[in-house]
């Protein structure tokens, strides 16, 4: 008689922890909006974009922040579109330049740009690509066993990781509860009104408003090693336009006066001969050289302001003839 007591409380305590975890990720899952960071709208907005079934045939960019804030659509051409993200690489360009060929017509054509550091690293697929849920379960464990394969790891290593990637799609408190306390459920309205202006600008936004001197991360590198994963998704975007018969170019973004220290060293011999080696391996047109601006046409170290962006898009008009 008390085995069948114990077991019917273990049992219905099993089933209360059970519902309530449930209705917690169904309220969490329904409410990103509410308590996500500012950089969920923009992540959020790109993704319904390359998903909803369009049939414009568009020139797309594709990069980091720094190329989301570089390029203005709106004043290059009518049908242009700045798909680029805050601490995107290669990674999550090629997952959606793929979901993007699913759902729409084949861009005229395709150009890519991100910050010298973004080949170097990915400091923002933890607490962005995973954290937003930007990819697919499907994706995600694709994005991290080629991470495995590439850097050697062992199978505990992978097994960790896809773990971890798991607690984000699922909602464990762990990766929630500080947002959600720290929000207090009420970022909704202007995490909704981003969205509206990234539709609005198409994709286009800034990062920083202000003039800017300092150095950039950049110019604080010795070398120009790429990071192997983001050196793999950068040749399957390259492929999946070759496939596709899409004209794909890859520029590079402004820097400051940090070009100068930059262009003196070590890191721009490192970096001038991976590009100029993919160049020679792919085919694909490559700009090597990195355009200086001065320090009023920057927002912050790495980001150009409007007037940045305004000189950069008209360079880009005339180069490409759009």
């Amino acid at each position: 008689m008390n085995n069948t007591r114990y077991a019917k409380f273990f049992i219905g305590f099993f089933l209360t922890v059970a519902t309530i975890a449930v209705f917690r990720w169904g309220v969490l899952k329904n409410t990103q909006f509410e308590y996500m960071d500012g950089e969920f709208p923009y992540w959020i907005q790109q993704k319904d974009y390359v998903q909803a079934k369009d049939d414009e045939n568009e020139v797309l960019f594709l990069g980091d922040s720094r190329m989301k804030a570089a390029l203005i659509p709106n004043e290059l051409c009518e049908n242009a579109y700045n798909l680029a993200l805050g601490g995107a690489t290669s990674v999550e360009m090629y997952y959606t330049l793929k979901r993007y060929l699913k759902n729409h017509l084949k861009p005229k054509e395709v150009i890519a740009a991100f910050g010298g550091f973004h080949y170097q690293l990915e400091d923002c697929f933890k607490p962005r690509t995973l954290y937003f849920h930007f990819l697919s379960l499907w994706e995600e464990f694709e994005a991290i066993s080629t991470d495995g394969k590439l850097n050697a790891w062992k199978f505990q290593q992978i097994k960790t990781e896809i773990i971890n990637a798991l607690k984000y799609d699922l909602l464990f408190p762990q990766k929630y509860t500080a947002a959600c306390i720290n929000s207090k459920f009420q970022r909704g309205d202007f995490n909704h009104g981003q969205c509206q202006a990234l539709v609005n600008n198409k994709g286009h936004m800034f990062f920083g408003l202000e003039e800017s001197a300092p150095l950039n991360t950049e110019a604080e590198a010795p070398h120009f090693t790429v990071a192997p994963r983001i050196d793999f998704y950068l040749r399957k975007i390259i492929s999946l336009c070759k496939e596709n018969d899409i004209s794909l170019f890859i520029e590079q973004l402004p820097m400051n006066y940090s070009w100068d220290k930059t262009k003196a060293g070590e890191w721009y011999k490192d970096f001038f001969k991976y590009f100029s080696d993919l160049e020679t391996q792919t085919g694909i047109t490559i700009e090597k050289e990195i355009p200086c601006y001065e320090p009023d046409f920057f927002g912050d170290p790495s980001h150009v302001n409007p007037h940045g962006a305004k000189r950069f898009t008209a360079y880009i008009k005339e180069k490409y003839g759009l």
